[in-house]
């Protein structure tokens, strides 16, 4: 019988990564390893006209060369166009459904990673939530938790105290986008709380843009975009995106502010895209399908920073950008690599019962 172990969290960065890391330890070690996502969000880039797919299952299928159909490694995939999608479909259809493609998963398999929801307590209205899927496999847990500043330690004894109510006493505590300089206080002070309070601290991710910022590349099709100049930086990393909606003159003030960004406007705010090549930028990424004007294509060029353009309109493009801080995609094999080493030796699991 495989054993499952919940990669869960409040957090939308990191699950994936800390999948593909610990799957990469178990297999290291002669384990056969299995993945599976119960519900998941539909991927305009993966899916088709036949068939919706999450983003995650498809990276996972592929890193662990998983021969069942992406369909059961992520049987429930939702469109998020309705409130009510799944209330009409019913709790019990649901649960049999991602039961039967639980047991394909698991045979002849040593160990199951299971990536919960955005939080543990989503989909509780149809009884799929990351606590009920827990308690339904018997599960271990290894709750991610972003740790951006000490009011983190609330999350997660709060998320530890709903596990209890379902059954799990343990858990194993992951510190996600943990600033580096708060190294000494994670080692010397919230390690020790986690402990004393029941919990098993299985290690800390510091926010390193080699693992969290996205590629030039990596958004161009996320975005479904078009290249107008700079397409031999596709591997250029992003750290932030910032809306170009500013007044002009307080466009530079906020531009300024902030370093290797992309900068996403209309083609024909000229204002702003030449405000924004005045500062660092490592990319344009103009909206609407408004192509740039010769003035920000011309001064572009002198400075060598990529344009790209997206038919998306602008609130969009930032809809789904932001989605991409800290995602792994399947083509990026580099990426991937980088997860499994970072991760792989951020990751402690002696004390964790695998």
């Amino acid at each position: 019988m495989a054993k499952n172990i919940v990669i869960t969290g409040d957090t939308v960065t990191g699950k994936t990564m800390v999948a593909i890391a610990l799957a990469s330890k178990l297999r290291e070690s002669g384990a056969t390893v299995g993945y599976f996502k119960p519900s998941g969000i539909k991927s305009f880039v993966h899916s088709t006209s036949e068939m919706d797919v999450d983003e995650d299952a498809a990276i996972m299928k592929d890193i662990l060369g998983m021969e069942e159909q992406l369909s059961c490694i992520c049987p429930i995939v939702r469109h998020m166009s309705s409130y009510d999608e799944l209330l009409r479909i019913g709790r019990k259809e649901l649960k049999q459904k991602i039961l039967s493609c639980y047991e394909q998963i698991s045979k002849n398999r040593d160990y199951i990673i299971v990536e919960g929801e955005q939080s543990p307590w989503r989909l509780l209205h149809v009884g799929l939530s990351t606590l009920d899927i827990t308690r339904e496999l018997g599960a271990t847990v290894l709750c991610l938790v972003n740790f951006t500043d000490i009011s983190a330690i609330d999350d997660i004894l709060l998320q530890k105290e709903l596990f209890a109510e379902y059954g799990t006493e343990r858990i194993g505590i992951i510190l996600n986008l943990v600033p580096p300089m708060l190294k000494k206080v994670v080692n010397e002070n919230i390690r020790p709380f986690l402990e004393e309070h029941g919990m098993i601290f299985c290690g800390v991710l510091y926010h390193n843009r080699e693992l969290f910022s996205p590629t030039i590349g990596e958004i161009m099709r996320a975005l479904e975009g078009e290249m107008v100049i700079g397409s031999e930086k596709m591997d250029l990393l992003v750290d932030q995106f910032i809306v170009g909606s500013m007044a002009p003159e307080n466009a530079l003030k906020w531009f300024r502010r902030s370093k290797d960004k992309a900068v996403i406007t209309s083609g024909d705010r000229t204002d702003i895209c030449l405000a924004a090549l005045e500062t660092d930028t490592n990319l344009l990424i103009l909206t609407a399908g408004v192509g740039p004007e010769i003035g920000t294509l011309t001064r572009a060029r002198e400075l060598g920073v990529p344009i790209m353009m997206t038919a998306l309109d602008t609130y969009g493009t930032s809809q789904v950008v932001d989605d991409l801080i800290g995602t792994v995609t399947v083509d990026n094999k580099e990426k991937i690599a980088a997860v499994e080493r970072i991760v792989g030796e951020a990751l402690h699991l002696d004390d964790f019962d695998l």
